[in-house]
């Protein structure tokens, strides 16, 4: 519980310069000693500056942060500064700079004349270890904390030594640091969360530079995830899992993917996977930047802590390597044919009957289903079964596929975060294809040229997390009657 933290004087005794509504967590408590002058650096008193007189002028600066960025060389040519994005509600040092050696020194452990131990030590593994070693030493080190020998300072060192090493980036940073005290050092997990440094104000009070790191406490939730194994990056010994949609990172080594069995090769086939793993674990907020429209926006991601995740795998993960590697052998030796039919329904839709002929009379493999001719690596097969089951006939046009209904046409990209195009079934079936291939979504959307009319298009559903939401929606539009054991969540 947080406690009220106002002014003092040099008896200890509460001032009266308006700070008694001022809030700060019982561990702010600590670094506050008679004299010293907190100052809320915001309306609603999120961050607080700590001026300590008398003590070598040495400031405190307690705020939220939202970023780091990358350690760039100091203008005397004397080690890095990271800048470090404030919330725009705060007005007083509007920036932050962090030296180079306050970060190596805080999240590494690395102190210049100073011998200590190597993160590596407090895991107990030597420099070689795999990541799957690694994680191995961590558990074993868990088993440890209950034990007198282990104190509170000892555990905390152990579990950020694993989440550095874990993260194959920060590894690497840790190990260029270690060989070289002039290297370039990296905030650990991107920088959202609270901050406590000790350093000084610029001149104009517009900036604060902090030489040293008192405490950090990132940004975290505890959230469970379902991820496609499919849009994960098969490493030697590692599996990075990203979905962007969800902004979500994992790193997966192989005591946590047992009897997967990965290889580089995978990457070349895996968007014919199905499986999904199942994810429990501790996420810390980072945040990347990306480049959109000519502007680079901050967009928030979470990462999970390696030392606090745990991953379920589902049956049958066997079965579905191998039926994605068949599928990616037959489209590798039938090439030809299914580079003839992807030219083909670039022009015109196809119905998939017409493409199974084209398969059969040139002895193609009964394994090789006509929409594998345009599926791509995000599509979800729940999205593409539910209509093609409730079809007539279907077809193929470039990256869609088109299901004629009872009562509608639905048109379908079968990819999260798309919508559902869904038309009154046309007395002429081909004539609608011809003028379909002829417009696009966008010009539909608009009614450009009276083409949503001519058409009959009757709406559109845009896919949101709930699958079964978006069929009974899909059912809806469409006239079609809802079986309510499956769109019912």
């Amino acid at each position: 519980m947080p406690t009220t933290v106002i002014e003092t004087t040099s008896n200890g005794r509460e001032s009266d310069h308006g700070l008694t509504s001022r809030y700060v967590s019982d561990f702010l408590r600590r670094y506050i000693g008679p004299g010293d002058v907190l100052k809320p650096l915001s309306p609603e008193g999120c961050g607080v500056l700590i001026e300590r007189s008398g003590r070598q002028l040495k400031t405190l600066l307690y705020t939220p942060i939202r970023y780091v960025t990358q350690p760039k060389p100091n203008k005397d040519g004397a080690g890095f500064l990271a800048r470090v994005e404030i919330p725009e509600s705060t007005d007083t040092s509007s920036a932050l700079f962090l030296s180079g050696e306050a970060l190596t020194r805080y999240f590494y452990g690395l102190d210049r004349g100073e011998a200590r131990k190597s993160l590596y030590d407090y895991l107990g593994t030597p420099e070689t270890a795999t990541p799957a070693d690694l994680r191995t030493a961590w558990r074993l080190r868990q088993l440890e904390f209950g034990t007198p020998a282990i104190d509170q300072v000892e555990r905390v060192w152990m579990e950020r030594s694993f989440n550095i090493l874990a993260h194959p980036d920060l590894r690497n940073c840790y190990d260029v640091l270690r060989r070289d005290e002039d290297a370039q050092p990296v905030f650990p997990y991107g920088g959202f969360g609270f901050i406590l440094v000790e350093g000084r104000l610029s001149a104009d009070s517009g900036a604060f530079f902090a030489d040293r790191i008192l405490a950090y406490k990132p940004e975290m939730r505890a959230r469970k995830a379902s991820l496609l194994l499919r849009q994960c990056e098969f490493l030697t010994d590692l599996v990075i899992c990203r979905d962007p949609r969800r902004r979500l990172e994992v790193f997966l080594d192989t005591s946590l993917l047992p009897g997967v069995n990965w290889d580089l090769t995978w990457n070349h086939w895996k968007r014919w996977l199905r499986t999904r793993i199942n994810v429990d674990a501790v996420f810390v907020r980072t945040g990347k930047y990306r480049l959109r429209n000519g502007e680079w926006i901050l967009q928030a991601w979470d990462v999970a802590l390696p030392s606090r995740l745990q991953v379920t795998l589902p049956p049958g993960v066997a079965t579905d390597v191998e039926r994605a590697r068949a599928i990616a052998a037959l489209l590798g030796e039938h090439a030809e044919v299914v580079g003839r039919t992807r030219a083909e329904i670039e022009n015109k839709p196809v119905e998939y009957v017409q493409v199974q002929e084209w398969f059969d009379r040139l002895g193609v493999s009964t394994h090789l289903k006509p929409q594998h001719v345009t599926w791509e690596s995000d599509y979800e097969a729940y999205y593409f079964e539910q209509l093609r089951r409730r079809s007539t006939t279907w077809f193929l046009f470039r990256r869609e596929y088109v299901f004629v209904w009872q009562k509608a046409l639905v048109a379908e990209i079968p990819r999260p975060g798309h919508a559902t195009y869904v038309f009154a079934k046309p007395a002429d079936v081909q004539e609608f294809m011809h003028r379909y291939s002829c417009v696009s979504r966008p010009d539909i959307r608009r009614n450009a040229r009276n083409v949503a009319i001519d058409l009959g298009f009757i709406g559109r559903v845009v896919r949101g997390n709930k699958k079964r939401r978006w069929l009974n929606d899909v059912l809806k539009i469409a006239g079609e009657n809802a079986d309510c054991t499956e769109v019912l969540d």
